[in-house]
């Protein structure tokens, strides 16, 4: 009687204390309540098993895609001496990583064995086969894709960037006039138009455009059509009498001359067989140059020797000194380039 006693009175003072703390208690189990609930939620925005699956749809859909993709960008470039693989390297919120090791020595770093050119070469490479998975056709921008590539692939690169200008823009920003060459010849060969823009620095600032190539790129036809602006900038300083200042022009646009002369002589004369900054030697248009006359080389001739009596750097005896040659002669002997070259391309049509 005593025991049950004792319980019953127990039972009494813990519900007299239950009473007491019943608010703090239903607030704990709330709060308990709400614990369990973000606890829940936090274990849904894992991105564990998004990351999971998203790895095995990637490596079923993409990956081996984006590998095949990648050997053949490599062939395409011609780098063959070092087997470099694709590979996936792990994943984090559901995006999967891939990188490049090397197939026979996997755990060596690539960039202490591959050089910094051919390190530009993979990296172009690995470019194109992930573009290769992208739908949309945007333009794509290169900065110097050639800077530190070793000479051999730089035609090759130039090559598959043309290629690649026929499905979407292609913006290349270069200071190699090998390159620019190859570019344009590639264009050419594959029907794509091209715009050209030569970025200068000048007086007012950097960054100034011009839509033309620099000089030393210019075919002869554009060389030409310079020098007849260049002739009435020095007309124009002839008949407001800054003698000084036309005789410094016109030296420097006979000295020009004589350049365009010479790449006539590449381009026209020899019909692009042996160009400068080429490293082939194009001879199948060889019989095109079997109409070659003595009065086309005399020609040639005589407008260069005209053209050196007036090159900076060479002092002559002042009883020798030739007159520099007034503004009609100067366009006369531009014209002159002119029509050598148009006749010797209207007789080859």
């Amino acid at each position: 009687m005593r025991a049950s006693i004792i319980v019953e009175a127990t039972e009494l003072r813990a519900r007299t204390s239950l009473a007491e703390s019943e608010q703090v208690i239903l607030n704990e189990i709330e709060r308990k309540k709400k614990v369990a609930a973000y606890g829940l939620c936090i274990d849904e925005t894992k991105t564990h098993t998004i990351t999971q699956k998203s790895t095995a749809v990637t490596k079923t859909a993409v990956s081996q895609k984006l590998k095949q993709r990648f050997n053949d960008e490599l062939t395409h470039l011609g780098f063959r001496h070092v087997e470099v693989e694709l590979r996936e390297s792990g994943g984090s919120e559901g995006v999967l990583y891939h990188k490049l090791i090397l197939a026979r020595a996997p755990g060596v770093e690539l960039p202490k064995v591959v050089s910094e050119g051919e390190q530009r070469c993979l990296s172009i490479a690995a470019f194109f086969a992930e573009l290769s998975t992208a739908d949309d056709p945007s333009g794509i921008v290169f900065d110097d894709p050639v800077s530190s590539l070793d000479y051999k692939y730089r035609e090759s690169v130039a090559r598959r960037l043309v290629e690649e200008s026929r499905v979407r823009q292609v913006i290349v920003f270069t200071h190699d006039v090998v390159f620019l060459l190859f570019l344009k010849q590639y264009a050419v060969e594959f029907g794509v138009d091209q715009v050209d823009q030569h970025i200068r620095q000048l007086s007012k600032g950097a960054g100034v455009c011009e839509e033309a190539l620099p000089w030393v790129a210019l075919p002869v036809k554009r060389k030409i059509g310079w020098l007849k602006n260049a002739h009435q900038a020095a007309d124009k300083l002839f008949r407001e009498g800054h003698q000084d200042a036309y005789e410094k022009d016109a030296k420097h646009l006979y000295g020009l001359l004589r350049e365009a002369w010479e790449r006539a002589l590449e381009e026209v004369l020899l019909n692009g067989i042996v160009e400068r900054y080429r490293p082939s030697v194009q001879t199948q248009r060889l019989a095109m140059i079997s109409d070659v006359t003595d009065e086309d080389c005399q020609a040639l001739d005589v407008a260069m020797t005209k053209c050196s009596r007036w090159l900076p750097g060479h002092d002559q005896a002042a009883a020798a000194r030739a007159p520099v040659p007034e503004p009609p002669e100067l366009k006369d002997d531009i014209d002159a380039l002119e029509n050598w070259v148009a006749a010797i391309q209207k007789r080859r049509r």
